[in-house]
């Protein structure tokens, strides 16, 4: 018993994370969040926007199968694109991105801007959904790591769920746009978030000549 004692009080205290790793990982859910809402929050307000950009009913499907579509593509080239960019300015790049083709959908007046907006926005978001466990893994310790993981599994289920009804009330209350406007404001509070918890990291500009682009053309033509 006394070995032991001494053995306990000479122990290390586990690592805690920082106010830095939590708001880091509240970013990373914030985006991953706000992807996978917009995987379902055009489906209740579909009917209206087909009405107002004069689409049928098979080509209005593009608005959320072109997200979809995009999005798969976007996820497997997560890891290669962190390497190649770090991950700091891959996700202000990716925060960014979404917010522009987020007002190009909003300002659509026809059905081929709408759907080459929903395509950069799932590009964008298929960046963001992925990176939010990779903050939970690399800066929370293993001790925190099952309330990270929490965290991120919420957004992963609320998404899906509150997006049409969120979609369906923008829609009914205020306007269509609205439902890709909202994208604006998050991600601001994302980009702050990010500048203030994620440090700078470089790059490796190399992995652009070690690519496998035939690989990644098949993948990519593939899904």
């Amino acid at each position: 018993m006394a070995e032991a004692s001494e053995a306990l009080a000479g122990s290390e205290p586990a690592k805690r994370a920082s106010l830095a790793d939590w708001l880091a990982v509240v970013a990373g859910m914030i985006g991953s969040l706000m992807a996978l809402v917009d995987v379902s929050i055009v489906n209740a307000s579909l009917p209206i926007i087909q009405g107002e950009i004069g689409a049928t009913p098979s080509e209005g499907t593009w608005v959320g199968t072109a997200y979809l579509t995009a999005e798969i593509v976007a996820i497997p080239l997560v890891a290669w694109l962190q390497r190649l960019l770090g991950m700091r300015r891959l996700l202000l790049i990716a925060a960014t991105l979404f917010t522009f083709f987020s007002v190009i959908c909003g300002f659509a007046t026809d059905l081929g801007t709408l759907i080459a907006g929903r395509i950069g926005q799932g590009l964008a978001g298929g960046v963001l959904i992925p990176t939010s466990l990779t903050i939970v893994a690399t800066r929370l310790p293993p001790a925190q790591q099952a309330m990270g993981l929490a965290v991120a599994a919420m957004a992963a289920l609320l998404g899906p769920i509150a997006g049409p009804p969120l979609g369906g009330w923008l829609t009914e209350n205020f306007n269509w746009s609205l439902i890709f406007f909202i994208n604006i404001p998050i991600c601001a509070l994302q980009v702050v978030l990010i500048i203030v918890a994620i440090p700078k990291s470089k790059g490796e500009p190399g992995e652009l000549r070690n690519a496998d682009w035939f690989g990644v053309a098949g993948m990519v033509i593939g899904l």
